[in-house]
């Protein structure tokens, strides 16, 4: 894990000094911003029984490089880096037996996993903005790379559980659209977010998927 990040940093060191080079030789501009976004999680997953109970949410701030790809700047790859919070609420039992950790299904319990993710922002955008104009509509999309750590485990009832239930790295797939500051947005995790190690008591693997719904404010 620790070497994939220093990759990742490296390459947007890298993206970084070669896009202020080439923009100092050029009239291009660049929309470098921060963001922060707020959204609703739904759980995607394989598992009989399964109630997503409460109100699991995702938290998310950042900054986006911006390396335009044309003069007038309405076409560019952003590259970036952030932080994301997040916590699922459903009726899974997580509990720690020899050193292995077994999920089952708990009645109708309001349990709580959370974790914090390293982000690693790549996308490709779209927008109608010019170097005099700060309101416009843009269109962007691409992947983002997830070093997830910190994960804990509440029960309904009962004592917390800190452990790598979560997998190390994931990536998912986003999607935003709006105008002007106000914009939608959408992510899918590609695969489970799920260790392998962890299983059920009959040996089968949960497998769940988060789809995030939210809203997603850039500041210039």
């Amino acid at each position: 894990m620790l070497i994939r990040l220093v990759f990742f940093l490296s390459f947007l060191l890298v993206a970084y000094k070669a896009s202020a080079q080439r923009d100092s030789l050029s009239t291009k501009y660049r929309e470098d911003q921060f963001y922060i976004s707020f959204g609703l999680q739904l759980q995607k997953e394989n598992i009989n029984g399964f109630k997503q109970n409460g109100f699991s949410n995702n938290f998310q701030v950042g900054f986006v490089r911006d390396i335009p790809l044309n003069d007038d700047g309405g076409i560019a790859i952003g590259l970036g880096v952030g932080y994301a919070y997040n916590r699922l609420i459903s009726n899974l039992n997580l509990v720690s037996d020899d050193n292995h950790l077994i999920f089952s299904i708990k009645d109708n319990n309001e349990n709580s996993q959370t974790y914090s993710s390293l982000v690693i922002p790549l996308s490709f955008r779209v927008r109608t903005s010019t170097p005099d104009r700060t309101d416009f509509w843009r269109v962007y999309g691409g992947m983002k790379y997830m070093f997830n750590f910190g994960e804990n485990y509440r029960p309904f009832l009962g004592k917390s559980l800190q452990s790598d239930f979560i997998k190390n790295t994931n990536t998912v797939v986003f999607l935003s659209m709006g105008f002007n500051t106000w914009n939608i947005y959408f992510e899918y995790d590609i695969n489970s977010i799920y260790q392998s190690e962890v299983k059920f008591l009959d040996g089968k693997y949960p497998h769940i998927q988060t789809i995030k719904l939210g809203l997603i404010f850039y500041i210039l």
